[in-house]
């Protein structure tokens, strides 16, 4: 899980009649389980259940000499696939979905499934310029990275550092491209499960993407206690709480 796409809705039953409708469902190779969290009451927690082949998969973690020695192994053991998972969340309050996988066609996949599923719409939260700086300003103890887009000629334009909101470049940036911000890397102020506040969070406002880091790379996983308060400032800040 080192990203996390965030969608919309407008209207969906209660959490239990979402869970139950989608229990179970089959779809091809692949399938659903779901369940309402027992943290959250508005939270349905669906797990997306598919193989995926077995030299696929192993690519991901080996290097190409590691990986063939790998499957090899393996295939003379009959194992021809791997039982994949992707987390997904919906939350009834913040009229949120999550979909835990960085696979653009796995996440339209599971998207266009549950829409069939629920009959409703999702869309990819966008954030605008004035939204982002609402969020770093309010919810961040720093600022590390921003992207500016389509800036003095240039498609893309990154500025990183310590305590960017401070630097007077980015001040400067700010001033002349008001409009402009697309992408903001930060520290959250948000209540941390092992108190481990060392990581960044990267923010993209075309996307709708959260992505997780740490002065070390990037993480593979993040208690779900935190990025649940990360989705609901996000919300609370495009409206979706009034």
């Amino acid at each position: 899980m080192s990203i996390v796409t965030v969608f919309k809705f407008n209207n969906l039953s209660g959490p239990w009649q979402v869970a139950k409708s989608l229990h179970g469902q089959k779809i091809n190779d692949s399938w659903m389980s779901a369940f309402v969290s027992r943290y959250n009451r508005n939270e349905v927690v669906m797990n997306y259940w598919f193989y995926e082949d077995l030299e696929d998969s192993i690519k991901r973690v080996f290097d190409e000499n590691e990986s063939l020695e790998v499957v090899s192994y393996l295939k003379q053991n009959g194992k021809t696939r791997v039982l994949k998972r992707i987390y997904c969340f919906i939350n009834t309050m913040t009229k949120t979905l999550e979909v835990y996988t960085g696979s653009d066609a796995k996440l339209e996949e599971i998207v266009t499934t549950i829409e069939t599923i629920l009959k409703t719409k999702f869309t990819r939260i966008i954030l605008s310029s004035t939204e982002l700086q609402n969020i770093y300003s309010q919810h961040s103890s720093e600022l590390k990275q921003v992207m500016f887009k389509n800036v003095e000629g240039l498609f893309y334009e990154i500025l990183r550092g310590k305590y960017l909101e401070n630097n007077e470049k980015f001040k400067q940036y700010m001033g002349k491209f008001p409009e402009c911000l697309r992408v903001i890397s930060f520290r959250p102020r948000i209540k941390f499960l092992n108190g481990n506040n060392r990581y960044q969070v990267t923010l993209n406002g075309d996307r709708g993407t959260l992505r997780f880091s740490s002065p070390n790379g990037e993480f593979s996983f993040r208690p779900r206690i935190e990025i649940r308060q990360l989705t609901f400032l996000i919300a609370a800040t495009l409206g979706f709480l009034g």
